[in-house]
């Protein structure tokens, strides 16, 4: 009786597939943090109804395009947060970066929600020169070289 022709051993990938799983679990966060944070960046924060607010304000605030010049554009946001509790309503803070034809600054604002929207709370713009305002209330901060506009 003639033994059959041994076959090809079975091909065995088990650490390859392995591996693939160990890079993909370790890299999810990565990829997802990336993915929200380039959302964010190009369609979230335009479409934040604070960062709006914010925007309508420095675009037709004298002061703000003395500081600047005029157009201001909003290119960035350096940081964003916001809460919400029961009883008390939403609230957001946002740091945006701004830029125009005088320099570079930045827009600090705190707003919350009411009945008929955003409300801002704070506005202050730091200017090129390190000077801050108050956009709400049309001043220079205490403590800065100058405080009168």
């Amino acid at each position: 009786m003639a033994m059959p022709a041994p076959s090809h051993p079975p091909r065995r990938n088990g650490c390859l597939w392995g591996c693939v799983a160990v890079f993909l679990v370790v890299a999810l966060p990565f990829v997802l943090a990336a993915g929200y944070g380039g959302w964010f960046l190009w369609r979230g924060y335009r479409h934040d109804p604070a960062v709006r607010l914010a925007r309508e304000l420095v675009m037709r605030d004298g002061l703000a395009r003395r500081v600047l010049g005029s157009p201001i554009a909003v290119i960035g946001v350096q940081a964003n947060g916001w809460s919400w509790m029961p009883g008390t309503g939403r609230t957001s803070s946002a740091v945006l970066m701004l830029s125009g034809p005088r320099g570079e600054g930045t827009l600090e604002i705190h707003a919350h929600a009411e009945r008929g929207g955003q409300r801002l709370d704070e506005a202050t713009l730091t200017g090129p020169g390190g000077i801050r305002y108050d956009l709400l209330h049309r001043h220079t901060l205490p403590g800065d070289l100058d405080d009168t506009i």
